[in-house]
């Protein structure tokens, strides 16, 4: 088999699992929605109504409510992606490499080597910016992949929707909270405790938890 076809079967390879990702976060997504929607409303409810039943007592439910959404996260996932979608068809391949590939692997490899990297340079962590671009390229990148997305479905056309983009941007909202709390660094008292107590209940499976945080909350 030439150069060419083994590159050629690669990419075909990784356009099979990237859409078999994103049909998974599709509908994974929305099963979290319809969770995190039945644990709110047991959020409404008087404790002593659902203490010690269904496996809620011992404050297990702020667990629950995180693991829906985190699930339900999953459709402002897919929605990032369609946004990025869009740019790449306006800058073209080369530059959606360099922008979405490239830049935010050269950033993830800094970050991994900053003390060699800083001692090499003379450039020191946080405030060069150098180390400012790495720190923040990536979630930038993310928030610009929604703002796309959102300004396409609030104005597919000529004309202004704003219930339509009130709509998606709802349906963002736990896809924008996780982001927030993982990748920009805002502290929410309760999703930090939650977390806590997830990881914890998780035992042997917490390093899988934070994996999946990592890959479809972190930044691209």
């Amino acid at each position: 088999m030439s150069l060419r076809s083994s590159a050629r079967s690669a990419r075909a390879r990784k356009r099979a699992f990237d859409d078999a990702v994103k049909a998974f976060a599709w509908y994974a997504g929305w099963v979290g929605m319809a969770l995190l929607a039945a644990v709110g409303l047991l959020w409404l409810l008087p404790r002593d109504s659902w203490d010690g039943t269904a496996g809620l007592q011992g404050g297990h439910l702020p667990v629950y409510t995180l693991v829906a959404l985190l699930m339900a996260s999953l459709v402002g996932w897919w929605y990032v992606n369609k946004g990025e979608d869009r740019i790449k068809r306006r800058i073209g391949r080369p530059l959606h490499t360099v922008a979405f590939v490239v830049l935010p692997l050269a950033c993830m490899a800094a970050g991994f080597l900053q003390d060699s990297v800083a001692d090499a340079t003379n450039m020191q962590p946080p405030g060069h910016p150098f180390w400012l671009f790495v720190r923040w390229y990536p979630p930038v990148l993310v928030m610009v992949c929604a703002v796309v997305f959102l300004a396409w479905k609030a104005r597919p056309r000529r004309h202004v929707y704003l219930d339509r983009g009130l709509g998606y941007a709802l349906l963002f909202l736990p896809y924008a909270l996780l982001f927030a709390y993982i990748a920009v660094g805002v502290y929410v008292d309760w999703l930090d405790e939650s977390l806590h107590d997830t990881l914890a209940s998780a035992g042997g499976y917490a390093i899988v938890i934070q994996l999946l945080f990592a890959y479809f909350i972190g930044g691209d």
